[in-house]
């Protein structure tokens, strides 16, 4: 093996994916939003939850793809892509859909909370402070938005 393979090799063992961070998933915030869709579509949900839930995260994005042509504005699926896109160590696309699921007519705070997040994950401090700003206004998540500054300002 040649010197260029071998240090390639040691190169892609220190790689660490984007899925390796520590990012919860709320779906209790995300009941509502999914209430709305078609009973066919909620029950494919169920099972991208239990993908999801298992680790199988391109799984889970595929069914996604599908589910977000038939309820492109529903906040919770764009959540649901963003997570599972974080998970497969795309933050960048988790970024895009995040900003989907901000612009989607339904929600709540969580989504704003969510954008937050992968906000700050792809360096976006401003849109961070933004969102947690929209957080703070509702005031029904507190904690959350305290982790989220603590965590901005070991990174500043």
């Amino acid at each position: 093996m040649t010197r260029i393979a071998i240090f390639t090799l040691f190169l892609f063992s220190l790689w660490t994916p984007a899925r390796a961070i520590d990012f919860d998933l709320r779906l209790d915030r995300l009941a509502e939003a999914l209430g709305l869709l078609p009973e066919d579509d909620r029950k494919s949900v169920d099972e991208i939850i239990q993908f999801i839930k298992r680790g199988e995260n391109t799984d889970a994005f595929n069914r996604l793809n599908d589910l977000n042509k038939t309820n492109p504005s529903n906040s919770s699926l764009r959540v649901l892509t963003s997570y599972a896109l974080l998970q497969l160590g795309n933050a960048i696309g988790a970024l895009e859909e995040a900003g989907k699921a901000h612009e989607a007519p339904n929600g709540n705070s969580y989504k704003c909370l969510f954008y937050a997040k992968i906000a700050f994950l792809n360096g976006k401090l401003d849109a961070c402070k933004r969102e947690l700003g929209h957080v703070r206004k509702v005031g029904d998540m507190p904690k959350e938005v305290k982790a989220l500054e603590k965590e901005m300002k070991g990174k500043s």
